[in-house]
Order: structure tokens, then C-alpha cells, then sequence
């Protein structure tokens, strides 16, 4: 979201389309421990989710993570409640160039493939339209950020170009 002061709709259509992604390991016994979590945000009512390849996939990007066995969706309707795991997730495409990718949902926890899924979503938006100073809004699940979603705000501060990528970022 960029340009005015996002209203009270748009914030809470966009937190509904706001999800934590909570990469999951095997473990002793079967059982299934949290790796690591990040966020994203669903761009297709149908499961696409766009969020950063060093949180679907931080091996592609050259960190060190320990192997995680699935990306679990976990998502609320509340901004005061945690998410819950709903769904499970696979990587469509990753740029670790961009620190972006793509995730489709495919199944509940249980491992049922879901169908004709209806999810609050939003639209991406065309970052050449977005100007020096222009006000953003983000939403997610920082690490530091406890068990719900957080909220901040602020400015684009500057833009970058990189020889492997054309346009500005």
C-alpha cells in the first residue's frame, strides 16, 4: 500500500491476506518441530502467496537452516489472536537474485489437497508507480513481533539497481 494514509478497510482486508509461514522439520518419533517462521501474503483468493525466498527457502539464498520437511500456512481472522496452522504450502518459484517467491497452497494439515479455496487476498501493486517519500505499510510476523501480526509504517527512503535485474528495486 503506498501513497495516503491507508484506511481502516484496506488495513483490515490487508491483515486478513497477511499469513505466517512456519517452515516445519520431522522429528524424533514423527513428531514435527518448528525450523523457522516468516510472512507472506496471499495475492490469489485461490492460495498463491508472494512472500521472501530466505523465508521459503533460506538454502537458496546461502543461509544456513536446518532442513525443512514443510512449509505450514498458518492464518486468523484477529489481529489480537496468533495464527493457526491451516494449510500446507509448496514453493511455485523462488528468486534468491530478487529474495522473492511464489508459494501455492495444496493441502490442509492433514494432507488433504484443498479446492476452490476463496481467501482474502490482495493485489500486487506496480512498484515503478511508488516515488521517494511515498508512505508504505507493512504487515507480518517478525520474529520480534510475539505471536500475532504486527503493523508499521514508513517512507521509501531510496531505491537500488543491480546488474542481474533490470529495473529498480
Amino acid at each position: 500500500m503506498s501513497g495516503e494514509h491507508a484506511s481502516s478497510q484496506v488495513i483490515n482486508s490487508t491483515l486478513h491476506a497477511v499469513v505466517q509461514i512456519v517452515a516445519l522439520k520431522k522429528g524424533f518419533m514423527g513428531g514435527m518441530s518448528t525450523a523457522w517462521t516468516g510472512s507472506g501474503t496471499i495475492v490469489d483468493s485461490r492460495g498463491i502467496i508472494l512472500t521472501n525466498c530466505h523465508v521459503a527457502n533460506p538454502r537458496a539464498m546461502g543461509m544456513s537452516a536446518p532442513a525443512a520437511n514443510i512449509l505450514g500456512i498458518s492464518i486468523t481472522d484477529r489481529s489480537d489472536e496468533p495464527p493457526a496452522l491451516t494449510y500446507i504450502a509448496e514453493i511455485v518459484v523462488q528468486s534468491p537474485e530478487l529474495d522473492i517467491a511464489v508459494l501455492k497452497i495444496v493441502s490442509d494439515m492433514q494432507g488433504k489437497r484443498v479446492r476452490k479455496l476463496s481467501l482474502p487476498s490482495v493485489q500486487v501493486g506496480n512498484s515503478d508507480q511508488l516515488e521517494l517519500a511515498d508512505e508504505i505499510a507493512i504487515f507480518g510476523y517478525p520474529g520480534i513481533g510475539g505471536e500475532t501480526v504486527t503493523f508499521t509504517s514508513g517512507s521509501v527512503s531510496g531505491f537500488s539497481r543491480s546488474k542481474k535485474v533490470s529495473g529498480r528495486a
